[in-house]
């Protein structure tokens, strides 16, 4: 008889024990567990976003100016202008059609003091960060779902660029993401 109490208490043991394991595992599964997988597919990939607006602004090219001459290489030439501001005070004056044999370079003429400056290039278009280009499209958003847009790029500086192929109002996103994903925006 003593042997069947003692198997009795232990089988009473061991079922208050799964008993409560299973109260344990009930409340674990009835716990909410963030998941960014599902997070992301009710709420959209978090992204960062611009407006797109037409407007004149300016593109910043670097110019070594000494002895009033601003040295450019081929590939620059055509991007500065007779009237050009130059950051430090002073314009452009003339642009030479053919290379200074000395140099190899376009010597261009400028009333500015000796310095490294930004020669300003002033653009009417919609400026976006050239981070945002890739192979001559930009990723836009559409109805919170990311759709990509051919662009033309008319002039880059080192850190934006004039793009036609926009509107007004088109909501450009600056995070790299896939096409076709759902995003949210949290841009501030």
């Amino acid at each position: 008889m003593k042997k069947i109490i003692i198997i009795f208490c232990v089988l009473i043991i061991f079922a208050v024990l799964a008993v409560n394991r299973m109260k344990y595992i009930a409340e674990e599964n009835a716990r909410e567990v963030f998941n960014i997988a599902r997070a992301e597919k009710i709420d959209g990939v978090p992204v960062e976003t611009m407006i797109a607006k037409v407007e004149t602004g300016f593109l910043r090219s670097p110019a070594a100016v000494r002895n009033g001459r601003i040295l450019v290489a081929g590939n620059r030439i055509n991007q500065f202008r007779v009237g050009q501001r130059l950051s430090g005070g002073g314009r452009i004056n003339s642009i030479p059609g053919r290379v200074d044999l000395d140099t190899g370079l376009f010597a261009i003429t400028t009333n500015s003091r000796s310095g490294n400056f930004f020669v300003e290039m002033e653009h009417r278009g919609v400026f976006v960060p050239l981070s945002a280009i890739e192979n001559s499209a930009i990723m836009l958003s559409e109805n919170g779902i990311v759709t990509t847009k051919r662009i033309a790029v008319v002039a880059t500086d080192i850190e934006r660029a004039v793009v036609r192929g926009l509107a007004a109002g088109d909501v450009i996103i600056l995070t790299r993401i896939e096409p076709g994903t759902k995003i949210r925006d949290v841009t501030r």
